[in-house]
């Protein structure tokens, strides 16, 4: 089996009228040399992305928002009412107040 290098394609998907290539790396320069390298994933707080309608795409362990409504208090976008579930770990947010006009 071929070991998996930094950079690597882990898979492309498409959702919701995006498509996503995700590919394997380091979220911290200090994991190099430590640890393998685990698949990473946009971070949409930085570079937004959004469907065709205007909603947001975040991914499940993004912290809430202003305006996310969770029953746990350290919740994430995963655990808020308003998460449309879409893909490994990829979905969007159907708050309106969060939607582009």
């Amino acid at each position: 089996m071929n070991k998996i290098r930094d950079g690597d394609l882990y898979k492309i998907i498409t959702l919701f009228g995006q498509v996503f290539e995700l590919r394997y790396g380091y979220y911290e320069e200090y994991e190099r040399g430590s640890t393998e390298p685990i698949p990473i994933y946009p971070n949409f707080k930085q570079k937004p992305v959004y469907t065709n309608e205007g909603f947001p795409f975040v991914t499940q362990m993004q912290e809430l928002c202003e305006y996310g409504e969770s029953k746990f208090l350290d919740g994430c976008c995963a655990d808020c009412k308003y998460y449309k579930d879409g893909e490994d770990l990829i979905g969007i947010c159907t708050n309106r107040k969060n939607k582009r006009a």
